[in-house]
């Protein structure tokens, strides 16, 4: 059967910047559906150099066909070129003059649409407001769009809040190109070997960490990659406290994914919302290693899953401490385990896993198949 048979003609994602997180995505969908639909990617501008600075890279590395940084004209003339068989993909409603001025007319036209995104941010004052200004404001997304994918552990029930249609709302995360050197000799240590992946500010619970090492009672060793205005503070507490910590500084991409086959456990405290997703969860995964994150970290919803990691309450070193001491002591940390894990999110967390499921929702919106289950069961 040909995959495109009552499918689009073409797909354009419409993207706020060239993003590695999206990149591999978008070719593995094109793979996926084959020549029959041609897609595309539009993105307002390339990587920003804060995100280069955070080891993005430039993003030129295995990009899908994409327009940066359209004019107006542009962009009227790639929405009405393809008429009724092309699909928009919108990564957000918002902020970004290409996706908002393509939305508007996508919407006036009636062209057929689905919208990517991680949810608002509906803590205290202000996430009350946010929640006015969708209610309000997204009659019109609510009524027209084909689909949303939420991403994280809070996307669907943010979009059924604000008014979406239930059985238009899907989970969904950012699917990664699988691991490279999976079949890598690892070290032996005697020592539980911990990592933490992001930027070093307070509302990434960064400030947890050594406590949380320091309450196990037992050789382990952080290795803390990324940097930021805690930088200094953290290398004093390491020391203070006695705890074996290697800084490494902003590392690219590439190399966080290879560095993660040495890991037992990738950590993630998120004490905000910030985090609607956390890629370095699944590519830690991916890699093998175990995962404790906040229930605020969007991907930790794929801790639901015990043989993964464990879920934690934001705010909490000792908690962290006691969800890796069960890790360990589950033998969750194992060789096997691993190799468990591995497979577990090779299938439902690489790109090409991510495609399948994109296709499934497809053909369920059109009419052509059943609604697909959550892609990490």
């Amino acid at each position: 059967m040909d995959k495109s048979a009552a499918m689009y003609a073409q797909i354009v994602f419409w993207e706020p910047c060239v993003s590695p997180h999206k990149s591999a995505f978008i070719n593995a969908v094109a793979e996926r559906l084959g020549p029959g639909v041609q897609v595309s990617c539009v993105a307002h501008e390339g990587v920003p150099e804060a995100r280069q600075a955070l080891g993005w890279g430039d993003g030129s590395v295995a990009l899908p066909p994409t327009v940066v940084a359209p004019s107006d004209e542009e962009i009227a003339t790639i929405v009405n070129r393809g008429g009724n068989s092309c699909l928009h993909v919108f990564s957000g409603i918002r902020w970004f003059r290409t996706l908002t001025s393509a939305l508007a007319i996508v919407k006036r036209e009636r062209r057929p649409f689905g919208i990517m995104s991680e949810p608002r941010d509906n803590a205290g004052l202000a996430g009350a407001v946010r929640f006015i200004q969708s209610w309000f404001t997204e009659t019109a997304l609510r009524r027209q769009a084909q689909f949303v994918l939420a991403i994280g552990r809070h996307g669907p029930p943010w979009f059924r809040s604000v008014g979406y249609r239930r059985e238009r709302v899907f989970p969904f995360a950012y699917f990664l190109p699988p691991p490279v050197d999976l079949d890598a000799q690892r070290t032996t240590s005697t020592q539980l070997r911990i990592a933490y992946v992001g930027r070093l500010i307070e509302k990434k619970g960064v400030h947890l960490l050594l406590p949380a090492i320091r309450a196990l009672g037992r050789p382990a060793r952080l290795t803390l990659i990324g940097d930021g205005v805690l930088r200094d503070r953290l290398i004093a507490q390491a020391s203070d406290l006695g705890v074996d910590t290697e800084f490494c500084g902003v590392l690219p991409i590439e190399k966080v994914r290879r560095r993660m086959l040495d890991f037992d456990v990738l950590l993630l405290p998120s004490i905000s919302k910030d985090d609607g997703w956390g890629a370095v969860v699944s590519e830690a995964l991916m890699a093998g290693a175990a995962v404790v994150a906040s229930s605020h970290a969007g991907a930790s919803i794929l801790l639901d899953s015990p043989h993964n990691g464990r879920v934690v309450r934001p705010g909490d070193s000792l908690a962290i401490a006691t969800a890796i001491k069960d890790l360990e002591g589950s033998s969750l940390l194992t060789p096997r385990a691993r190799n468990t894990r591995s497979r577990w999110a090779h299938d439902r967390l690489t790109a090409r896993a991510g495609a399948s499921y994109f296709e499934q929702i497809l053909r369920y919106r059109i009419g052509t198949a059943q609604r697909p289950k959550e892609f990490y069961l």
